[in-house]
């Protein structure tokens, strides 16, 4: 049986016919990974390993044990290599998963851009901060990849990228071993090529004690809440092909309506981002003092915001945060998913890794949201994001995304035709 090593030959043909223009992977440790398909393939059927032999890339903040974690900050590249992995990379080795090595990330997984491109169409930013982790998966070179969502870091990537993207419930795993940004907003998030991937590598990686709870089946008529107040957030054509699909999904027997609104969602964002600010400012308090002129520009901007925000605007943002959280769940628990398009628009130039606000509200509660690639729009990617009512709920998502995916109405085109951004004149 070679399945493992099999799988691993077409990760390095993708990489050998893309990696020069995407730029996914900081390192590429391609003689362990052929050893360690080769060791589960020497192992045959023996063990039950749901992930055997598939490629995984992990961002660059997660520790991968015999590897640096550099986090995109220039210093960290003298930094021993990390001695054990962290609680995410051992769960998916353990379910069978061959980790080839470590994605981009843009600077501490803040918004600076990355050197990564987008696939679909490489003048284009693949987003952020996951930006290697999608940028690989689209590219072929891993079917699966780990990634972060601190506003919409998860999210957002998948969408300007054309993959599938999971930001469970908060705590859904372990955070050891992942360099933080925002001790009460860093969640760990998958990406993936598949529904099916997704769900393998969520079922493999969640800790058995945490927040999520079994999913029932799907035995009834879906209901999904379009959130119209955040719609303004996106662009005519993105809310134009939004429309398309939620009219196909209630055409395709589900309940469509408005959701009930539960707070101004400028509010909302406003809160996630004081919050992210002073708890960024609170991680890098030491390594900004001492080293100010190796941070990147907006990673500056959010930990200098944050060292002056007053405690009581921090205190009350948390406040809100638990009072809107509540009154979600509460007004929101006889709905499947709550529907938004994932990003405002299709991926911009890489001057920037995209706007963040419709990803955050689900960050800032804590909820499961799932981007689901939902057609081409002028040629490139725009997603579609579910968010499920309640903590604890993504395995019931991940059902609720698969019927939806079923029967989404796009482009037979899956793959990037990977090419340069073309010349001018």
């Amino acid at each position: 049986m070679t399945l493992a090593t099999d799988a691993l030959k077409r990760a390095q043909a993708a990489l050998h016919d893309s990696e020069a223009l995407v730029r996914a992977w900081t390192r590429i440790d391609m003689e362990h990974a052929i050893n360690a398909a080769a060791e589960l393939d020497a192992r045959g059927d023996q063990a039950n390993l749901p992930l055997r032999g598939l490629a995984v890339g992990v961002k660059d903040i997660f520790d991968v044990a015999g590897m640096q974690t550099v986090a995109g900050f220039a210093p960290f590249a003298t930094r021993p290599p990390a001695t054990v992995d962290a609680v995410v990379v051992a769960r998916l080795r353990a379910a069978g998963a061959v980790i080839l090595g470590k994605t981009v990330t843009t600077q501490f997984a803040v918004g600076d851009p990355p050197v990564t491109r987008n696939p679909w169409d490489t003048g284009r930013t693949p987003g952020g901060s996951s930006s290697g982790s999608a940028a690989a998966v689209a590219a072929g070179h891993v079917e699966l990849a780990v990634g972060s969502q601190t506003t919409g870091s998860t999210l957002r990537p998948a969408a300007y990228c054309g993959v599938y993207g999971l930001k469970p419930s908060f705590n859904w795993v372990s955070r050891a071993g992942m360099f933080p940004l925002s001790h009460s907003l860093d969640h760990v998030g998958l990406l993936a090529a598949s529904m099916s991937v997704l769900r393998a590598g969520f079922l493999a990686a969640r800790n058995p004690s945490g927040p999520e709870r079994p999913a029932p089946p799907l035995e009834r008529r879906l209901r999904f809440g379009v959130w119209h107040s955040a719609l303004h957030h996106a662009d005519d054509s993105v809310r134009a092909a939004f429309n398309v699909v939620v009219a196909s999904l209630a055409a395709a027997g589900a309940d469509v309506f408005a959701a009930p609104e539960v707070v101004d969602y400028q509010h909302m964002f406003a809160a996630q981002q004081v919050i992210f600010c002073c708890e960024a400012a609170a991680v890098h308090r030491e390594l900004f003092q001492a080293q100010p002129d190796d941070y990147a520009p907006k990673v500056r901007s959010f930990v200098e915001v944050g060292s002056v925000v007053p405690a009581h605007w921090y205190i009350r943002a948390q406040t809100l945060r638990s009072e809107i959280r509540a009154l979600a769940v509460s007004t929101w628990r006889d709905i499947d998913a709550v529907l938004l398009p994932t990003a405002g628009s299709t991926a911009p130039t890489p001057e920037t890794t995209g706007d963040t606000t419709l990803q955050a509200a689900a960050t800032l509660l804590g909820l499961p949201a799932i981007s689901v690639p939902a057609g081409l729009i002028d040629g490139l990617p725009w997603g579609l994001q579910l968010i499920a009512p309640g903590t604890g709920a993504t395995e019931a998502l991940l059902n609720v995304a698969q019927w939806v995916d079923e029967r989404l109405p796009r482009s037979a085109e899956r793959r990037p035709p990977i090419h340069a951004p073309a010349q001018p004149g």
